[in-house]
């Protein structure tokens, strides 16, 4: 993930997609796996608008810091360390989406 930072939105896409498709995958259970394919493709089109613009931040610290709690086997951190790239993409989707103030109609 780190590396598709420095490259295409598209890399940063798959980069992501592969990050949240691994703790389904680990579970073992169909159950989780299956919900991937489900919230894959927005997360890829999500990414691909996001990460097409210079002004977002990296993502990988906020991501680095989630796994890190799962490998410390640490869910309430876990849990926490979710909570900062799940407001932040909503952040950066509407940062990239919104149209400047001067095109807004009254």
């Amino acid at each position: 993930m780190a590396r598709a930072h420095t490259h295409s939105s598209a890399d940063a896409a798959e980069a992501d997609a592969s990050f949240h498709r691994a703790p389904f995958n680990a579970t073992g259970n169909d159950m989780p796996a299956r919900m991937d394919l489900l919230l894959e493709p927005g997360l890829r089109v999500r990414d691909r608008v996001v990460h097409a613009h210079e002004q977002i931040d990296d993502p990988v610290p906020s991501h680095r810091a989630a796994l890190d709690a799962v490998r410390d086997q640490d869910p309430a951190r876990a849990e926490l360390a979710m909570l900062d790239p799940l407001a932040k993409a909503v952040h950066d989707l509407d940062q990239v989406t919104r149209a400047p103030d001067s095109a807004r109609r009254p």
